[in-house]
């Protein structure tokens, strides 16, 4: 009897769609978006909508219902446009990438660092297009550009969005591997970007206030960065216009070996929703931050 492959099925009768939608202009995947993938995804099916609702009344209580809707659907609104950008990254050019998503930072302090054969973390969260980012990791600095990432349970898709992080030369690896990897270490000095945002074991984790609730913290940043003693830099990504991104850098210690206990964290916590609070809408408010409760 012939066995069905569900997921393979899946993957290649969505392909054409994906391919389709990397190949569009932006305009016309902006019209998408507005009149196909929001009125679907908000109005018709209301992904996640009832735990997105949860996180904005449990993160600002200081705002009514009428605030509450609006930044929900500005949300989504960014949530069909991330969809859309994403699958573009499948075949977008390196040039055309590199208008899109421009970096203001600091570059002396980066070949400062790489010259002293010193890498670095980055420290963000799942904010604007945090997936471009990841892209150009790879050739934006001398350093090599690498990051962990979460292995999908379709492994079709998981190698098609691991080709997608990777196709500007930035290494991805499994998130179980990081600390090995790190300790291996690569031919030149590296940066790896961590997304410390999403739930966190509540017994193996840095608690403290975020978003005016009980929030627990990945350790690794921290551990990492001191371990090694890299410096930390936190990670801004502003949305200029509809397409368009800017990422700033905000060092928080070059000196990880001399910060108090969990202070990186703390840091890192407290950047996070100052940029969350300026512009919440391109947060991933869809995720279940805090499915966790402080022990």
């Amino acid at each position: 009897m012939l066995k069905i492959n569900l997921k393979a099925v899946l993957y290649y009768c969505t392909l054409p769609f994906i391919f389709l939608v990397s190949v569009l202009p932006f305009w016309l995947l902006y019209l998408i978006s507005d009149l196909i993938l929001y009125p679907a995804l908000y109005l018709l099916v209301g992904y996640r909508k009832k735990i997105v609702r949860a996180n904005l009344l449990n993160a600002f209580p200081e705002k009514d219902l009428e605030e509450i809707i609006e930044i929900e659907k500005r949300f989504y609104h960014y949530l069909c446009d991330l969809f859309l950008e994403t699958f573009k990254s499948i075949t977008i050019s390196e040039k055309e990438l590199k208008k899109r998503l421009v970096y203001d930072v600091d570059e002396q302090m980066i070949d400062k660092w790489y010259a002293e054969n010193k890498s670095f973390v980055l420290t963000l969260g799942h904010y604007g297009n945090y997936e471009w980012m990841a892209q150009t990791l790879g050739r934006q600095f001398p350093h090599i550009g690498t990051g962990p990432y979460h292995k999908l349970s379709n492994p079709y898709f998981d190698n098609l969005f691991l080709k997608i992080r990777s196709r500007f030369g930035t290494r991805m690896y499994l998130t179980k591997d990081t600390y090995r990897r790190i300790a291996a270490g690569f031919d030149r000095p590296f940066n790896i970007a961590l997304g410390n945002d999403q739930s966190a074991p509540p017994l193996k984790s840095y608690w403290t206030t975020f978003l005016n609730q009980d929030t627990s913290f990945f350790f690794g940043t921290e551990m990492i960065a001191v371990k090694y003693d890299m410096p930390v830099i936190f990670v801004y990504i502003s949305r200029i216009k509809r397409g368009f991104y800017k990422v700033t850098f905000k060092l928080i210690t070059d000196t990880p070996k001399e910060e108090e206990k969990y202070s990186i964290l703390e840091k890192h916590a407290n950047l996070l929703e100052e940029q969350i609070r300026k512009e919440p809408e391109f947060w991933l408010w869809s995720h279940r931050r805090w499915k966790h409760k402080k022990p």
